[in-house]
């Protein structure tokens, strides 16, 4: 008994004006619709692909990939946190551990302004590790506040408001951290992370810890154009936390911008806000 054939060869379906997907666009600008069911299918080599009756599709519309819809949800994500008037923050810390405290802080509005920018006299000198990083020495620290002269003015600041900083699990811990050591009540913060968003955004997985990449902070803001010299000083790098932020604000269509990236902006030139 012959064995039936289950595929059509490129002949056949093009004898019969059946088209794949490609020759659709191609030479009559139609896709499949919703309910567009395929007429056959025809093998090839090593596998099958659908073909279908011109007459059955409908005219062809570009619709958005897989990458470029999360790169469009990044992007509302963005314009919630600047339209519901989210603060920016950054802080310097002494270290990385369980006994780490801050020894600058900087809150931004979504202008740009600071709200609070200051250096906090830690209970314990700044290692030479850390001085090596930030730049901040035990004899710029001598004549700052210590962290109770400052705590009402911060919890007044982040009261209410959504706080972004770039890791904003390690900032939210330092903070927690450096109440404690003062024996002090830390109020709730309601966070959102730039550093997550903007990996989500660039789209590099890894696989070996099954998650988007995390870029440093001056990957991300050369990326952006918002890089900015002083790195690692709490108020430059909140003002490219904010600058990476925007950026993600006006990426609405979800597209990459073509062209090459500014590796530098002046302090003065951050982008405006959407109105």
């Amino acid at each position: 008994m012959p064995k039936t054939r289950n595929h059509l060869t490129p002949a056949e379906a093009e004898a019969k004006g059946l088209l794949c997907c490609k020759h659709l666009k191609e030479r009559h600008r139609l896709m499949p619709g919703l309910n567009t069911r395929p007429a056959g299918s025809v093998w090839q080599g090593q596998g099958a692909y659908y073909v279908y009756n011109p007459a059955e599709c409908v005219p062809w519309r570009w619709e958005p990939g897989p990458a470029q819809l999360r790169r469009q949800s990044v992007a509302r994500r963005a314009q919630d946190l600047i339209g519901g008037d989210c603060l920016t923050l950054d802080t310097e810390t002494t270290g990385l551990g369980d006994d780490a405290e801050i020894c600058e802080i900087t809150i931004l509005d979504v202008t740009g302004a600071p709200i609070l920018d200051t250096l906090v006299r830690p209970t314990r000198p700044i290692p030479v590790e850390a001085t090596a990083i930030h730049k901040i020495t035990d004899a710029m620290v001598a004549s700052a506040p210590s962290w109770p002269e400052v705590a009402e003015q911060y919890a007044a600041a982040v009261a209410g408001r959504t706080v972004v900083a770039y890791n904003v699990a390690f900032d939210a811990r330092l903070l927690r951290q450096t109440y404690q050591i003062h024996g002090l009540t830390a109020p709730v913060l309601t966070t959102a992370c730039a550093m997550l968003m903007y990996a989500e955004w660039h789209g590099e997985y890894d696989r070996s810890r099954d998650r988007w990449r995390w870029l440093k902070l001056i990957e991300a803001a050369t990326d952006c154009g918002v890089a900015e010299d002083g790195a690692h000083r709490a108020l430059a790098d909140a003002r490219m936390t904010l600058g990476v932020l925007r950026y993600l604000q006006r990426r609405t269509n979800g597209r990459r911008p073509a062209g090459p990236k500014v590796a530098t902006v002046p302090q003065e030139a951050l982008p405006p806000v959407l109105g």
